[in-house]
């Protein structure tokens, strides 16, 4: 029994309340899998916590029988067709997230938790943005991405307390959590970093790859403050190698993008291949045994280490 005693483990209630406390009045929060569509539909139904926001499973509204079972509970909501599918066309009985945004978001915000589905296609006329463990829809172009951490007020995870991942097994939801925990950490850099990506301008892309720098190295202080203070488990440091991993990506596209990709010593090139050098080393050190073999960028990364110049 006291290796099964689970009375006193709320994480995935805190998890759930930490969400739901920081979403916009009357939120449509769009979820995908057990962890985020029970969790917040318990809450919320169960507990009373925030009945203003409506949960909706992205598998559930796939169905053709969610609406005519289950429609009614969604008051306000519109569902511009029989069923969602990820890439249903227009003009049929059928809708995607494209449509159900153009006939929702003018009157409620829309989120998605834990994260849109694998199979959704490119958004034309939206933009998706981190909020901690969720994302926010926005009209395309409503924020700039530079500022949008300032106009967007993202609830703060520096006081979360994820669980301690050696307590819980691997397909675990508290360790789910972790999990999703780092990913909400990471995802603003990483969002500025698909930014420069598409962005078409040289001295654009170079302030979104700053910018994404500068985020996911305050990020990594600040979990190396938690560890050692004994909040965060030291075990958890192993989730964190990939912050050396995007760290080390953002310095290398900083490098090919300085103008004339100098290589003087005490220049902005020189300052961002040491920069590369440093952080890709820090991943390929500190990467779990499972990384290394499931991340396709790991020998990547490996072979540039031993060729710089590439």
């Amino acid at each position: 029994y006291e290796i099964c005693n689970q009375s006193d483990n709320y994480h995935v209630e805190k998890f759930g309340l930490h969400v739901l406390s920081h979403l916009p009045n009357n939120t449509i929060l769009l979820t995908s899998g057990d962890l985020s569509t029970n969790t917040f539909r318990y809450l919320t139904i169960a507990e009373g916590v925030r009945p203003d926001v409506q949960v909706l499973d992205m598998s559930f509204i796939g169905s053709p029988w969610f609406i005519p079972i289950l429609g009614h509970h969604f008051p306000g909501v519109v569902f511009p067709g029989v069923a969602y599918i990820s890439h249903a066309r227009h003009n049929t009985r059928l809708y995607n997230l494209e449509q159900f945004l153009d006939h929702n978001l003018k009157h409620r915000p829309v989120f998605v938790c834990l994260k849109p589905r694998d199979d959704t296609p490119p958004l034309a006329k939206y933009d998706i943005l981190p909020y901690s463990f969720c994302s926010q829809f926005l009209p395309k172009g409503a924020v700039d991405p530079l500022l949008y951490g300032k106009q967007i007020p993202a609830p703060d995870l520096s006081t979360y307390l994820p669980p301690r991942t050696e307590l819980f097994g691997d397909q675990a939801w508290e360790d789910v959590v972790l999990h999703e925990y780092w990913e909400a950490l990471a995802k603003p850099g990483r969002y500025l970093w698909s930014s420069g990506e598409e962005s078409r301008r040289v001295e654009r892309k170079k302030q979104f790859y700053l910018a994404a720098y500068e985020y996911l190295f305050q990020a990594k202080e600040e979990i190396s403050q938690r560890i050692n203070s004994g909040e965060l488990s030291p075990v958890t440091w192993n989730h964190t190698s990939y912050y050396s991993k995007y760290l080390g990506v953002q310095c290398r596209q900083l490098w090919v993008h300085t103008t004339g990709r100098s290589r003087d010593p005490g220049s902005l090139g020189e300052k961002y291949e040491a920069c590369q050098r440093k952080y890709f080393t820090d991943y390929i050190e500190s990467a779990p045994p499972l990384t290394k073999t499931v991340d396709k960028d790991f020998k990547n990364i490996q072979m540039l280490l031993e060729n710089p110049g590439m």
